[in-house]
């Protein structure tokens, strides 16, 4: 592509290549965040419950997993709450150490969202 042709492209988008866009989310407390007056199902609550769940169901201390899945302490602890998002390869590092796989974790973790979205669509259609 020539240069004409570049500044002839540019010049048609309503960006210009030396925009910058910055996009705000904020994270509000779940308990408190209302959807169309449900509560929110947060995937971070689930899986932290879903990797509680599997390490209690072993015997095993946090301090044994995060060991061999060479996670602090506090920030397994922080997942476990749901007060931390993990990124795919701390789950593939902790579902390793538990010696579960990953997909297994998600089918938990799916089939409590969907009792969880029963339970809601249950508990606000008579409303």
């Amino acid at each position: 592509m020539t240069q004409q042709q570049v500044m002839n492209t540019s010049a048609r988008s309503a960006v210009t290549p030396n925009q910058a866009f910055t996009h705000t989310v904020k994270i509000a407390d779940p308990s408190a965040t209302p959807v169309f007056g449900k509560k929110m199902i947060l995937m971070r609550q689930v899986v932290g419950e879903e990797l509680r769940r599997r390490r209690n169901e072993q015997g095993r201390t946090l301090r044994d997993v995060s060991r061999d899945a060479q996670v602090s302490l506090g920030y397994l602890s922080e997942l476990e709450r749901g007060q931390k998002e993990a990124s795919s390869e701390l789950l593939a590092a902790v579902c390793n150490a538990l010696d579960t796989p990953l997909s297994s974790l998600l089918a938990g973790v799916s089939t409590e969202v969907a009792r969880r979205e029963a339970m809601m669509v249950d508990r606000y259609s008579t409303v």
